[in-house]
C-alpha cells in the first residue's frame, strides 16, 4: 500500500475516519511522493466542488464519488449496448474530473495513490455487497443463496472493469480501475479468483455479452 504507515489509511471505510488519518499522516509520515495525490484524491472523492477552491474542510466529507461509480459503471455496461456514446462520455467526464487522469500522467508516484484509492472504494463497495440491501436489490423478496449472490458480485465486478473498457474502447484509459477493483476483488473469498477467470472464459473479448 506504497509505505507502510498508510495501511491503515486504505483499509479504513469510514470517510470521516479516513480524513482524520490522512491529515496525521500527512504531518507524521515522509513524503513518498504520492502525499500531494492522496491529498488531491481524497478532495475530489469527497469533498463538495465549492471546498476546492479554498480551504479545505475535512471534516465534512460528502458523497463518495468512487464508491458511487462503482455502481455506476455497472449501470453504464447495461445501457452502453444501445447509448454507447453517451456512456464513454459519462466514463470519460469522471476520469477527467476526479483526478484519475493527472493521477496517471503524473508516473508512478500518482499511479500509486490512485491505485489504492481505487481499491479502497472497491472494498468499501464490496462490503456493501454482503449486506441485505445488495440481495434485496438483486433479487427482491426472494432469499439467494451466497453462491448465487458470490455469483452476482463476480458479474458486477466484471462489467464495471473489463466488461465496460472493452465494450467502449478504452482498456488503456481503465487499466488502473481495472486492475484495482479485481486485485480487490480476489481478496474477498478464496474462490474469487477461480471464479473470476471461468467468467472471462465465457464472458470475454469476443464473446456475446
Amino acid at each position: 500500500m506504497g509505505s507502510a504507515p498508510w495501511k491503515e489509511y486504505y483499509l479504513e471505510l469510514e470517510p470521516e475516519r479516513r480524513a482524520q488519518i490522512l491529515e496525521r499522516l500527512l504531518k507524521e509520515v515522509p513524503d513518498d511522493g504520492s502525499d500531494r495525490f492522496r491529498k488531491k484524491l481524497f478532495e475530489l472523492r469527497y469533498l463538495e466542488t465549492d471546498h476546492r477552491s479554498r480551504e479545505v474542510d475535512y471534516s465534512r466529507p460528502s458523497v463518495d464519488r468512487y464508491l458511487w461509480q462503482c455502481v455506476n459503471f455497472v449501470q453504464l455496461y447495461e445501457t452502453s449496448r444501445f447509448f454507447k456514446r453517451g456512456a464513454r462520455r459519462e466514463v470519460t467526464q469522471f476520469l477527467s474530473g476526479n483526478g484519475y487522469i493527472e493521477a496517471m500522467e503524473a508516473g508512478p508516484d500518482g499511479e500509486r495513490a490512485l491505485y489504492w484509492e481505487i481499491r479502497n472504494a472497491a472494498r468499501r463497495f464490496f462490503k456493501t455487497c454482503s449486506g441485505t440491501e445488495y440481495r434485496r436489490a438483486l433479487f427482491g423478496l426472494m432469499s439467494p443463496g451466497k453462491a448465487d449472490q458470490k455469483n452476482q458480485m463476480c458479474l458486477d465486478t466484471w462489467k464495471m472493469t473489463e466488461g465496460i473498457a472493452h465494450r467502449l474502447g478504452i482498456t488503456k484509459d481503465l487499466s488502473v480501475w481495472t486492475k484495482a477493483v479485481m486485485d480487490e476483488y480476489h481478496t474477498t473469498d478464496p474462490l474469487a479468483e477461480d471464479r473470476m477467470r471461468k467468467l472471462i472464459l465465457e464472458r470475454g473479448p469476443g464473446k456475446k455479452q
